[in-house]
């Protein structure tokens, strides 16, 4: 028998007593010449299948007016300076810059197009005093990043840098002579460690603390001005347990253990020289406590609320908690010995992130954004207590004006789910009308008001945008997301289905008008959704998924994934997530849902495999008349990193692809006309 012969040949499995046929197996192997081959050829019909658009380069300008406009990210103070990242016009990458807070003079500290316009920057870390700058550089989409250091003062990067791998934990020493950090760069070693760096010194690093390795398990450091912390994470018994030691920085090579076997989630942090944790402990909703030296309760500082903690910033003497309380942001504030402070009162309808500092006490930064508002950094003044503009970001196009309907529809169990209708002021009032639907339903992340440069210019040609609040995610806590979690995940599947139905009964939309889209875990959704229910769709947008759940644990770091999918290992776990792996249930009978894949060997964290085997899967099918596109690059990742030039192409291939699938003319009035349908 010949080798491509063998490499075909389809892959057959007893998986506890279920036969589990795997067709394209042979497609995870990125070395082979067939999957070189098989890629190639998917390009070649990806670039037929979008020529044949009257005119893209309508849709290019429309794209580039909304993405190429000053990006402004990444703030934080410390002492008399300004860190950020920025971006301006005709830029593909944004640059790390500095700005003197009294002078108002700004220097470029560091600019990635030297390297190429697929090389991108992020500040990681900053020096309590300013002096240095540690930063993330990657190639593409890539999670895995080098860190490199810069001096502040010089602008000369120092020697010393870390090559490329997963940073778990990074903290400049008390001297700023060197760094402790803890990097996954190779999966191969018998154990996790941190490792202390000196910088300007030929000198070895120096392990200062090491942890087992197993499946799944992970090692983290935190830090503050005072101390060093290891977090050691793993699985046991099938539960995700951690161990947190300390040590003082000044003597780094002698840890006490604060705690062990605390079952997860359970945060630990170090600030002033304190241990805090974040814990569900007693509070599904969570609550901030501090701990003594054996890991006992000292003293709660932020108690549990109504609504769930989103996150926590800690200030010099205060700590501010960011809930999620009925779909609106809370920002709530504590003295670090738990007095109630007043409130800082937020912008509503939208969603707010709190960004994380880097040593400074001053001041605090925060994000606010809709679905018609580019995000907005405001800076929250500590001493004064004074919320003002630090940046607003304004496409050239401006957004538009929007009607947003909340309603709600029942689910099959009979639970009342939310779900968001957006639509422009000036839509047609017509119905049924074009629909393009996303949701998440996993990891207790809730689907709040964002800002989408996609959704935006589809409202404008006049779609409904619906966004289903499903279970699995954090839009009403824990109990919202432990009832689709694990074996139960086909609840958020249900969810997600129910509201295609019910828009389909009220008459907003039809199946051949209704488009889902979705990524990461959010493409696992629309994978299922197309399998469980291909009549219901027209179109499917698909973007760096998950989609062979059988083998998902496989690739990359997805095992730590379990406790949200849970495992073929076990039997139960098993039947949950074979009864709704996409790739299991493509049938040659079908003719599905147009579908465009998006996926690059860049992506670390959902295996580009996913994609491969799928969408192979799809395009063998006899019945198949619909089209199934797959949009592959060697440089896109998982991570949204790509130069400017090429997301503005990229995106302009999705929303062809929406109006295309959904018969929508392509137009936005003055002297351009383009029907591409």
């Amino acid at each position: 028998m010949s080798l491509t012969a063998t490499i075909y040949r389809s892959v057959e499995e007893i998986i506890h007593g279920v036969n589990v046929s795997d067709p394209y197996r042979w497609l995870e192997d990125r070395s082979l010449p067939e999957t070189e081959e098989w890629i190639r050829e998917q390009q070649r019909r990806c670039d037929v299948y979008f020529a044949e658009c009257n005119d893209m380069n309508v849709l290019r300008e429309e794209v580039m007016s909304y993405l190429d406009a000053e990006v402004v990210d990444q703030p934080v103070r410390t002492g008399d300076r300004y860190f950020y990242r920025r971006r301006n016009s005709g830029m593909e990458q944004a640059c790390i810059y500095v700005r003197d807070a009294i002078t108002g003079v700004e220097t470029l500290l560091v600019d990635p197009s030297r390297d190429g316009p697929f090389v991108s920057v992020d500040i990681h870390s900053i020096a309590s005093d300013g002096s240095l700058l540690a930063y993330k550089r990657k190639y593409g989409g890539e999670d895995k990043n080098s860190i490199h250091i810069v001096d502040v003062e010089t602008g000369v990067e120092r020697p010393g840098h870390l090559s490329k791998g997963l940073v778990r934990g990074f903290a400049f020493t008390q001297d700023k002579s060197g760094f402790f950090y803890c990097q996954e760069a190779s999966a191969t070693r018998d154990d996790h460690f941190i490792s202390l760096r000196r910088l300007d010194e030929s000198v070895a690093d120096q392990v200062v603390f090491r942890a087992a390795r197993s499946n799944g398990s992970r090692l983290v450091l935190t830090a503050d001005e005072v101390h060093l912390g290891a977090i050691w994470m793993r699985e046991v018994n099938g539960e995700l347990i951690e161990d947190f030691w300390i040590a003082r920085q000044e003597d780094p090579v002698h840890w006490h253990q604060i705690f062990s076997n605390k079952p997860l989630p359970f945060s630990p942090i170090l600030r002033n020289g304190r241990v805090f944790a974040i814990s569900e402990e007693g509070a599904a909703n969570r609550r901030l406590i501090e701990l003594d030296p054996d890991g006992k309760t000292l003293r709660t500082i932020v108690p549990e609320q109504k609504g769930t903690m989103r996150g926590v910033v800690f200030g010099r003497d205060t700590v501010y908690a960011l809930f999620l309380n009925e779909m609106q942001f809370e920002l709530k504030c504590w003295s670090l010995e738990g007095t109630v402070l007043p409130d800082i009162v937020l912008r509503r309808n939208g969603t707010v992130h709190l960004i994380p500092t880097h040593g400074n006490d001053g001041s605090l930064f925060l994000s606010y954004e809709s679905f018609a508002q580019p995000p907005i950094l405001f800076e929250y003044l500590t001493e004064s207590r004074e919320l003002k503009v630090w940046n607003t970001r304004i496409p050239s196009q401006g957004p538009s004006d929007y009607v947003v309907r909340d309603e709600s529809y029942p689910a099959i169990d009979g639970t009342s789910i939310p779900i968001t209708l957006v639509s422009a002021l000036d839509a047609p009032s017509t119905s049924p009308r074009p629909v393009i639907m996303t949701g998440y339903g996993g990891f207790g992340v809730p689907m709040t008001p964002q800002f989408s440069v996609l959704v935006s210019i589809m409202l404008k040609l006049g779609t409904v945008f619906a966004l289903p609040h499903i279970r699995g995610g954090g839009e009403f806590g824990k109990a919202w997301h432990e009832a689709a979690r694990g074996s139960f995940r086909q609840v958020a599947f249900g969810d997600f289905l129910s509201a295609a139905e019910w828009m389909c009964e009220e008459k907003i939309t039809s199946p051949t008008q209704l488009a889902i889209f979705g990524g990461s875990n959010s493409g696992l959704l629309v994978g299922v959704a197309m399998t469980q229910r291909p009549d219901l769709f027209q179109a499917v947008f698909c973007v760096a998924p998950l989609l062979d759940m059988v083998r998902y644990e496989s690739f990359d770091e997805a095992a730590k994934w379990r406790r949200e999918y849970g495992t073929v290992d076990d039997p139960e776990q098993f039947a949950a997530i074979y009864a709704y792996s996409p790739y299991h249930h493509v049938q040659a009978n079908t003719n599905y849902p147009s579908v465009l894949f998006v996926s690059g060997d860049r992506d670390d964290r959902c295996n580009p495999a996913h994609v491969r085997k799928m969408a192979a899967r799809l395009q063998e099918s006899t019945k198949q008349c619909r089209p199934i596109v797959v949009d592959y690059s060697e440089e896109r990742g998982h991570a949204p990193a790509l130069p400017l030039s090429v997301r503005v192409d990229a995106l302009a291939r999705r929303i062809v692809f929406l109006c295309r699938e959904l018969n929508l003319p392509i137009y936005f009035g003055g002297d351009h006309d383009a029907l591409c349908v």
